[in-house]
């Protein structure tokens, strides 16, 4: 008896350790806290910051970095796991490729919409503005590097992972979809809604926001370098000759086919994995 009591209150003792090691949950109340913290904290940074120095870059940078680090900050002392929460979690080796592609076949899709929709006169005179080696630096780092972390990280690690405990898997990817588009703004809400669909699926079916960083990165990397490639070209000069725009539509096609192949080819990976 004595040694099945002490078995009991061992397994009860493991069971309250491995709690502590996974820390609080996170329900829609925490990411709603969090997230208000984090934009406080990116006023605050991106505030002193104009105070330094007036520029648009070096403000975007300590935007993004004091947003994650006050969401970061609100999960640490509400006794949340940050890891956990925000999905940094390893993925399959395989799944890096695929995201690469899937990062290439939705920039073929965004570059269709820059023809269909118009130029991103807002993304140009963003570029445009960053003059001087260490706006562009900041610039750089901010867009190629931050911004793919840190997005990924907010909307499709800790705000879709709630929403999946408390919805399907789709309805979850739509809903956060809907929020990373309208933070792009009117103009690109809709497009960035279904730019979301795959990235947001990727997510789910590994467990990690790994993969899905890639393929921003790509979208990030390679918008900014065409920008930088064609300035100072002025959004409103921009014209398409004809059959532009029957182009672009075949480009969104094959961009949306290339994602719905290599969705299926990350299913297989995700399946090897839990295999």
């Amino acid at each position: 008896m004595n040694d099945q009591g002490s078995n009991v209150n061992g397994a009860g003792q493991q069971a309250a350790t491995d709690r502590v090691r996974q820390g609080r949950p996170i329900g829609l109340r925490a990411v709603a806290a969090s997230f208000f913290s984090g934009l406080m904290l990116a006023l605050i940074l991106t505030g002193l910051g104009t105070l330094v120095d007036d520029s648009l870059a070096l403000a975007f940078l300590l935007g993004e970095l004091g947003f994650l680090l006050g969401v970061v900050l609100y999960l640490v002392l509400s006794g949340r796991d940050v890891g956990a929460g925000l999905r940094l979690g390893p993925a399959p080796s395989g799944a890096y490729g695929l995201a690469l592609q899937m990062g290439f076949a939705l920039l073929l899709a965004n570059l269709a919409a820059a023809v269909l929709l118009g130029p991103p006169e807002q993304d140009v005179d963003f570029v445009l503005e960053a003059e001087g080696l260490v706006e562009r630096a900041a610039l750089a780092i901010g867009v190629a590097l931050a911004a793919p972390f840190i997005e990924e990280a907010l909307f499709r690690g800790l705000l879709q992972g709630v929403l999946e405990k408390r919805l399907r898997h789709w309805f979850a990817i739509a809903v956060t979809g809907l929020a990373f588009g309208l933070m792009h703004g009117r103009v690109g809400a809709l497009f960035f809604f279904f730019w979301s669909l795959p990235v947001g699926w990727m997510t789910w079916r590994i467990g990690s926001i790994r993969p899905a960083i890639v393929v921003h990165a790509v979208n990030n990397v390679v918008g900014l370098t065409g920008l930088w490639l064609t300035m100072p070209t002025e959004p409103e000069t921009i014209e398409y000759g004809r059959g532009a725009q029957s182009l672009a539509v075949t480009m969104l096609l094959v961009g949306a086919y290339w994602a719905l192949r290599l969705c299926v080819r990350l299913e297989q990976v995700a399946g090897s994995k839990q295999e």
